[in-house]
């Protein structure tokens, strides 16, 4: 079966995250089963076509990260039909042709990903950060290799922070935090209970929480002061695993430079003075 990408990937990751409403869920079985028919298609006959209405149209278009059904519609034009022909991955592929799809795959996430990302939220995300008395960085699952690059990333710009990944010392860190403390949540699906638990737990202790989730309108929105969405991504032959790392990890470089550009010349030095205490524990170059 050829893929289509991006959008009714987009669509059918949305879908079997279970993030839609029984509404939205027509909309997107719809499309799924006809990707390219929004090519000619406006509001009211999509409603039409999937037995809801144009209201629900609208609101299914902005939980997608679109301002309306125009901004679908031209996503859709840039990418769906001209894209899947020249990018479907088909049984017999060489490794050749494998290797060449997946790397423009990956290129077109972060195409996509450059849209999505929000400047609001990251300016704010990284006042935020770099403000903060102490960061505690916490996820679940495969977005755990992510907190632990975020920590490394940011403990070499001097900002004082921990990464927790066990869930119960999760909530004893959060115990222990203030109100001058910031707690980073990555978690791409934004909807696993654990992580509900401790973003409610925090809440509850008025911390402010900064989110880098993939859909929009999760579980999880509800707890953060900051939410970076990164969308989410879903195929039978791409891997969405990489797809979410890849958007996650980009973020968190984002992030990363915005901070760096803002730092005193007293923090720019205590990073010069973890970079050199790094380097006592490698071999000298030859």
């Amino acid at each position: 079966m050829e893929e289509t990408l991006l959008l009714v990937q987009k669509i059918k990751a949305m879908y079997n995250t279970r993030t839609f409403s029984k509404s939205d869920n027509a909309i997107a079985e719809y499309i799924m089963a006809n990707p390219d028919c929004l090519a000619g298609a406006t509001a009211n006959s999509l409603a039409e076509a999937s037995g809801t209405s144009p209201a629900t149209v609208i609101r299914f278009c902005r939980k997608l990260g679109f301002g309306g059904f125009t901004e679908l519609k031209n996503s859709a034009a840039n990418y769906i039909v001209e894209t899947a022909r020249d990018m479907s991955l088909r049984r017999g592929d060489d490794v050749h042709t494998v290797k060449s799809k997946v790397i423009s795959y990956t290129k077109m996430i972060m195409d996509e990903l450059e849209e999505i990302l929000d400047d609001r939220a990251l300016k704010e995300a990284a006042r935020l950060i770099s403000e903060a008395k102490s960061l505690v960085i916490v996820s679940e699952g495969g977005s755990g290799t992510i907190s632990r690059a975020a920590y490394d990333i940011f403990l070499k710009l001097a900002i004082p922070c921990r990464c927790v990944e066990d869930l119960i010392f999760q909530a004893m860190e959060i115990s222990m935090m203030d109100k001058d403390d910031l707690l980073l949540i990555i978690v791409n699906s934004g909807r696993t209970w654990n992580v509900l638990q401790n973003a409610s737990y925090a809440k509850e202790r008025g911390i402010k929480i900064v989110g880098i989730v993939g859909p929009a309108n999760s579980p999880l929105s509800k707890y953060l002061d900051v939410e970076i969405l990164t969308s989410l991504f879903s195929s039978d032959y791409f891997s969405d695993i990489s797809a979410a790392r890849a958007c996650e990890l980009t973020t968190i470089s984002i992030l990363h430079s915005i901070i760096a550009l803002t730092r005193t010349q007293e923090q720019i030095d205590k990073s010069h003075e973890i970079g050199l205490s790094i380097e006592k524990k490698r071999l000298p170059p030859k």
